[in-house]
């Protein structure tokens, strides 16, 4: 059975809200929920239902899996996916040579 960390994934959730300039009460306004509720969902201290989790992952543009357990082995090509997914075109293509040339690098 696999243990959720809600303390690390509240830091996930803060961490990509604030990478969107979101704040605790704009997030919780999209979701529906109170802002207290976010800050304690942040916190690690307030576990929320599924489908809360679920709608904060979709305004957070968030693969579900990713948020919860974080990047590991099982997701890291959609932690990549989602990383290329918010950048412009051409960051793209930087994106994707840097990445390239660091898989170089790694051989």
């Amino acid at each position: 059975m696999y243990n959720i960390d809600y303390k690390a994934m509240g830091q996930r959730i803060r961490l990509r809200r604030k990478e969107l300039g979101l704040t605790q009460e704009k997030l919780a306004e999209k979701a529906d929920i109170s802002s207290s509720h976010v800050g304690e969902i942040e916190r690690g201290t307030s576990i929320c239902s599924i489908a809360v989790l679920v709608n904060i992952a979709n305004i957070l543009d968030l693969n579900l899996d990713t948020l919860i357990k974080g990047i590991n082995h099982e997701n890291i090509d959609n932690a990549f996916s989602e990383i290329l997914g918010t950048l412009s075109k051409d960051n793209k293509e930087l994106y994707i040579k840097l990445c390239e040339n660091i898989a170089d690098s790694l051989k």
